[in-house]
């Protein structure tokens, strides 16, 4: 079996860690948290897309072992397309989302992202917004 890639061992160590401290978090007492975990799905993440959707995966089922916590899945690859997933208690279901993402060309759209993120906090509160991506062509301000 070929060696994993520097990249690839630091990133699976990572998630190692944040599995491992996860692990260590208790669970809310009231009420169930909500996070919006968001992905750039355009073609400059496709030679990293399977690696990334393995490990999302191991951290979606670990978050569900911890309870309390709803996920929603937010993505955007080509043009214009932006979506979300309803929010999600079960890692499989996340899983399952993920797997059905696939890479496409386009440009970065994380102010759609952040303007969903602030739509959903308005409706019900939202404790955090992952966003996980490579490249941001937007303007900064």
């Amino acid at each position: 079996m070929a060696q994993l890639p520097e990249s690839a061992r630091k990133a699976s160590a990572a998630v190692d860690s944040f599995l491992s401290r996860a692990a260590k978090v208790p669970a809310p007492s009231e009420g169930r948290g909500r996070l919006i975990f968001a992905l750039d799905a355009t073609m400059s993440r496709q030679p990293t897309w399977d690696m990334a959707q393995s490990l999302q995966q191991r951290m979606f089922t670990e978050t569900e072992a911890l309870g309390g916590l709803d996920v929603q899945l937010v993505y955007f690859r080509g043009l214009a397309e932006c979506r979300a997933s309803r929010f999600v208690s079960q890692g499989a279901g996340l899983a399952a989302v993920m797997s059905k993402i696939d890479c496409r060309g386009g440009n970065t759209q994380i102010e759609k992202v952040l303007r969903h993120a602030r739509d959903e906090a308005k409706a019900a509160p939202v404790g955090a917004l992952v966003f996980v991506g490579d490249a941001m062509e937007e303007n900064v301000d």
